[in-house]
């Protein structure tokens, strides 16, 4: 026995000398590559300082302050030529947001209604789901975009001839134009507040009678959206109506062709891929839960609501969050068609006009970085709320 330990013992010390040796080769192997990056970065920055300096162009960002010089088609924000650069990244910001965050929402509602034909149990509804899944999934985003845009918006008659709803509501070539309320910036924050009480009333009744009708987030997110519209129309001092004047229009609310397009473009292809996930979560639901729903005397609708839908959700929301962010990724690809995104003012439009390359490009990498991380960590809340009420249940 005492043999076999003093055999054991050098062969063990071998080993952790061994290990020790190996542990401090991985670690002068990365002291080496932070090195080399090290200088690798401080060579390209140097020598791009270099060359910039002997062109003669000024680095930083101070060129913020400069006017802007240029108009923008579509501005969810006051703006003039006469504004700041800094205002023109503001500008892109909210409209890329805007887009990302219409895209988000009518995109998942719509695959709601592709997964529901696409489960159903019509061979029509489920083959028509099918090849909708099909054909947007296997066909590129720019390819759709370009269609809405050159094939149906902008190939529209002109404004003599487009089409008119009771002479209030125009659609042309030039775009899409209604009515427009007159109503401060706190009414608008006024209304979006009325709007949201429906949904908050539903979820407290969601705790208290799940089966109830009025916890059904469906009809809460209807009334809401007729209460923010009562409040508008009785608060609105007065309506600006389009008219046409000349070749074109004058007055009310405009959506031009460009932001139809890239909605619709954005909400039809990224609705296929959420309805796949969201197919794939709900066929992964155990067909126990079913039966157990039914032996409660739930019907098919109830079940699909509060058995079904509850866990398929806990389960989509990983690939969910992954699509979400190439969503406000794809929101770059809108400058194809001229669109006033944050590519198109500051990667583009501010790029050209002052010549501050790297510093634009630096702005435009560091602003979808941030949004992206901002909607992957909004996701990942969401995630832990829910996994936090499943466990206290």
């Amino acid at each position: 026995m005492e043999a076999r330990l003093e055999a054991t013992a050098p062969r063990t010390s071998r080993l952790r000398v061994t290990r020790s040796n190996g542990d401090l080769v991985g670690t002068l192997v990365q002291i080496a590559l932070i090195c080399g990056l090290a200088f690798g970065s401080w060579s390209i920055v140097s020598t791009t300082m270099g060359n910039l300096s002997a062109r003669g162009i000024t680095t930083g960002f101070a060129f913020l302050s400069r006017p802007a010089g240029f108009d923008v088609a579509f501005s969810l924000l006051p703006f003039s030529s006469a504004s700041p650069l800094w205002m023109a990244l503001l500008v892109g910001i909210t409209n890329t947001l805007f887009l990302a965050v219409t895209g988000m929402v009518l995109g998942t509602l719509l695959a709601l209604v592709v997964v529901s034909f696409r489960l159903s149990k019509s061979p029509l509804a489920a083959h028509l789901a099918a090849g909708y899944i099909g054909l947007f999934r296997n066909t590129p985003i720019l390819l759709h975009l370009l269609f809405w845009y050159f094939a149906v918006f902008s190939a529209m008659p002109n404004a003599r001839n487009g089409f008119v709803v009771d002479n209030a509501v125009f659609l042309n070539n030039r775009g899409l134009f209604t009515p427009w309320p007159e109503l401060a910036w706190w009414g608008w924050l006024v209304a979006c507040a009325v709007g949201t009480l429906p949904i908050i009333a539903s979820r407290r009744v969601r705790r208290q009678r799940p089966t109830s009708a009025f916890a059904r987030t469906d009809l809460a997110l209807a009334a809401g959206l007729i209460l923010f519209m009562a409040f508008v129309v009785s608060a609105a001092p007065r309506w600006e109506v389009p008219v046409r004047a000349g070749l074109g229009m004058r007055g009310g609310g405009l959506v031009i062709p460009e932001l139809m397009a890239v909605i619709v473009a954005m909400c039809t292809y990224s609705s296929a891929f959420i309805a796949e996930l969201l197919r794939g979560a709900i066929e992964g639901i155990d067909r126990g839960q079913t039966e157990a729903g039914q032996a409660l005397g739930l019907n098919e609708r109830a079940i699909s609501r509060l058995v079904i839908l509850p866990q398929a959700i806990k389960v989509v929301i990983p690939p969910l969050t992954n699509q979400y962010v190439n969503m406000v990724k794809q929101t770059a690809i809108v400058a194809a068609i001229a669109f006033p995104d944050l590519m198109l003012i500051m990667g583009k439009t501010v790029l050209t006009q002052t010549g501050q390359a790297i510093e634009s490009l630096i702005i435009v990498t560091s602003v979808y970085l941030v949004i992206s991380l901002a909607a992957a960590g909004l996701m990942h809340l969401y995630a832990g709320r829910l996994k936090a009420a499943g466990q206290g249940r």
